[in-house]
Formats: structure tokens, sequence, C-alpha cells
């Protein structure tokens, strides 16, 4: 090589270092596609932090591009999410592997004793008891959470105010009876029930016939969402957390334990010896999978003023009438408090739970 061909190639490399390096590329200035089929693998546990990134992410979390993309690599399932009682607000979570993980908080003021149920990703909120100037009131108001954009709004206010109504999903639409103490509607009258159609944004009165839930009441006792009233020899007049697992199979926490029965039998579940021998259960749900059930309790340490929050999920066995056995198929911490707490004082520490669909 010449002396001359030498210097042009030392000038060319010197120029090329000296020239500012062209800035990286970002995430989202990639193709949507592969935007899309990136963000389709994350679990959506993680997009309550990812809303947090820019205006940019939160309209690609909610975007129907997205779904499409999650659509094409995964099938819908159903996860746990639940309502703890935390002070100074209660706050929403859902358990995903294991650990409580929490989502959007409760931007309203809360309200007792309110009703729940689920469609799809979007969870209502129904009524309940709030105290003004002293004096318990119940609520005609109406909330809810879309878990898939993390986003509450408030819909359009019940005809009547209601706590701990009754409340189902059917053909889309949201069906309320129960909970109201307005003397001037009897339960056989059809004001005293009403359907919300979400298209619509109203409120109309529906007839009994239209709204028929088997074996909602009878003289030993009725449910609500996830709430059983019993009044029989075996619990006497009491409220407790309940969910049917079978048809007209139900089961609940009592005494610290899970029971399980129907409305003329009930039967302490076996098996459960391992997690009982030092816990008093406080409240039961869905797990989201066949033939099981998530039970909870709590574990608090007063030096430390901590308290765990501990779960385990119970596949259950063939049962009768007699015998009714559980196997615990998994147990763990699954979210710990910096608060003190009474490991035996159950009362409502967990407020609400909802199955809501997730795609993931």
């Amino acid at each position: 090589m010449s002396l001359e061909e030498n210097q042009n190639r030392m000038k060319k490399k010197k120029s090329s270092s000296s020239s500012p390096e062209s800035p990286p590329l970002s995430f989202l200035s990639l193709p949507h596609d592969i935007v899309f089929n990136t963000l389709a693998r994350i679990p959506r546990t993680s997009y309550p932090i990812l809303s947090l990134v820019s205006k940019s992410f939160r309209s690609l979390l909610a975007s129907p591009g997205l779904e499409a993309a999650r659509s094409l690599i995964g099938r819908p399932e159903k996860y746990l999410h639940v309502c703890l009682n935390l002070n100074p607000n209660p706050r929403w979570f859902i358990l995903s592997q294991r650990e409580l993980i929490p989502t959007s908080s409760f931007p309203y003021k809360h309200l007792n004793s309110s009703s729940v149920v689920s469609t799809g990703s979007e969870t209502y909120v129904v009524g309940g008891e709030l105290v003004v100037n002293g004096r318990e009131e119940t609520s005609k108001r109406v909330f809810l959470i879309d878990f898939k954009t993390h986003q509450w709004r408030e819909l359009p206010n019940m005809r009547l105010s209601r706590r701990e109504a009754v409340v189902k999903v059917m053909d889309g639409k949201i069906y309320v009876t129960g909970g109201s103490s307005k003397r001037k509607y009897s339960t056989k009258d059809d004001n005293y029930r009403e359907v919300y159609d979400p298209n619509t944004l109203t409120w109309e009165p529906t007839s009994a016939k239209t709204f028929h839930l088997p074996n909602l009441k009878s003289q030993k006792g009725y449910y609500s969402s996830n709430t059983c009233f019993l009044d029989s020899n075996s619990f006497s007049s009491t409220r407790l957390s309940m969910v049917e697992l079978e048809k007209k199979v139900w089961f609940v926490i009592r005494d610290g334990e899970l029971r399980c029965g129907g409305l003329s039998w009930w039967t302490t579940v076996q098996g459960l010896g391992a997690i009982l021998s030092s816990n008093d259960l406080i409240y039961v749900t869905k797990s989201g999978q066949d033939k099981r059930v998530i039970v909870w309790w709590k574990t608090s340490y007063a030096e430390e003023c901590e308290t765990e929050i501990w779960c385990a999920q119970i596949l259950i066995g063939i049962w009768d009438q007699k015998t009714v056995y559980g196997f615990i198929e998994w147990s763990e911490n699954v979210f710990t408090l910096q608060e003190c707490h009474d490991s035996n004082d159950d009362s409502e520490f967990i407020l609400h739970s909802a199955l809501v669909t997730h795609d993931y």
C-alpha cells in the first residue's frame, strides 16, 4: 500500500470515528407487529408497572392490536383477584405465581357491604353502605374496574339503594336483586329487581321470571355473591364467606375450618391438618381451576409489627354427605404487610374476590 493510500485510509477512519453516534432505537420505534408480539408474551400482571412508563405504553396495553396478538399465542384463563381491607384504603390484588401483586387502587370512597361480580376482564362493584354524619346509608352507586386496562370508572346509579345484594351476569347484562330497605317494594314486585345494560348504560326493572336464581332463598338461608347467610342448626344465623364449587354444594369457612355442604347438611373437610394445626382459616375463594378452592389465613408478629397473608390451594376429592377430603396442592406466604393485625381477628380482612379472565 502506497503512502498516499495509507493517508487516505487514516483520514476516512478518523472521520468515521469522530462522527456522532446515531441514537439507539427505542422499543416504541419498532414496527407495531414486533411491539405487540413482544408485549403479548409479558404476563398481564406486569401491566400495572408498564402502564406507568408513558402514555404511549398505556395506549398500547389497551389497544385491540395487543389483544389480537395475545389471542394468537395463548388461551383465556381465569385468575383470582382479591380486595384486601388495608389501612387507610382497600386495594385489589391479583394472585399470580403464588404471590399477591397489587393492581389499580380504588379512586373513590370505599363502601362497606358491596357486592361484586365479574364478566371477562371487567369487575362490577355494586351498592354498599357508607357512614354519613354518623348514620349508615345504603348506596345506589356502581363502579367498574377493567383489569385489562387497570382503569376504574363510575357507572350510572341503580334505581334502588342496596347493600349485600345478589348480583349475576346473564347474556352480557348485570342483574341485581335484594339488599334494599325500601319498604314500598316487596320481593315479589318487579321493581325490586333491576338489570343493567352495558350497551345503553341504563338500569331497568325486570321480572322474577327473567331473573331466576335457583336456591337463592329458602327457610334455611340464602347466598349473595361470595357471601353465604345461613340460619340452621349447624351455624345459627351468621355471615360466612362461601363458594359454590359444584351445583348445590358450597364450601364455607366456619370456626377456622373449611366446611362443605348444602342448606340441610354440613361436614368438615378432612385432610387439612397440616394447615389447621397452627392456623385458623378466615376466607375461601374459587381458584380458577376445576374442583379446587383457595383458603386464606394470616399470621401476625407483634414485635416486628408484620402480618403475613397465607393461602393454600385445595383439591377437593370425591365427596358424599358424610366425608369430604381435601388435598393440599401448595401453601405459600403470598403477601407481607408492615402492619399489626390480630391473627385471630377474621373480620372483613378480605372484602371481595373475583375470577377475572386473562389471556395469558
